[in-house]
């Protein structure tokens, strides 16, 4: 082999060692949270001989939903749109589910550096079916970012035409006194969002 040939061989084998080194520190966050999951579980179920075997079994999904953090009350109660897009400002925080093979178990949500929270027993099913939803309501190239709203999760879904869905979960739901589990008009939300900010 030409030294040019080894050249490019060892710039494929660094580019891939610099590759892996950033995928795992970009998983950091997600890997923390998971592992602080298990842990707690571990407490809660020292004495569940069955539990150990079944932990070796639970990972992260393989997908996340990117973040986004509702505007402060000022903006909310002067805002004239009806867009929820104009109400939230990106995060760097993503949603993971936490799977037991087929089977939700709750929620992580992190950073790719630094865990935020992981538990939702309740909630990450239901979470999850209602990213399922969205899915198979709008297809498969739908945008799905959520924001937490009164401790629950709305997700907020643009179609392939820029047009913005929301779906709440119960507690959202509850305190906009809008239905769970429901596409809902952006326009609706927005409104009942202003009248809690009032």
């Amino acid at each position: 082999m030409n030294k040019y040939v080894w050249i490019v061989f060892g710039l494929v084998i660094v580019a891939g060692i610099s590759l892996a080194t950033w995928a795992g520190a970009a998983n950091k966050g997600d890997k923390e949270a998971l592992h602080a999951y298990l842990k707690m579980e571990q407490a809660r179920n020292q004495d569940n001989k069955s539990f150990k075997k079944s932990s070796s079994h639970v990972t992260l999904s393989d997908f996340s939903i990117p973040g986004a953090v509702l505007s402060e009350v000022d903006e909310i109660r002067s805002y004239k749109g009806s867009n929820i897009e104009d109400l939230l400002t990106s995060s760097d925080e993503k949603l993971s589910f936490i799977m037991e093979d087929d089977e939700v178990k709750g929620i992580v949500i992190a950073t790719d550096s630094e865990p935020i929270m992981a538990g939702g027993e309740k909630s990450g099913p239901e979470l999850f079916d209602l990213y399922e939803e969205i899915k198979n309501t709008l297809g498969e190239d739908v945008d799905i970012k959520y924001f937490s709203y009164a401790g629950g999760f709305a997700f907020v879904a643009t179609d392939s035409e820029g047009e913005e869905h929301l779906w709440l979960d119960e507690r959202a739901a509850a305190f906009l006194k809008l239905s769970p589990h429901t596409q809902l008009d952006a326009e609706e939300v927005v409104e009942s969002i202003k009248e809690g900010a009032q």
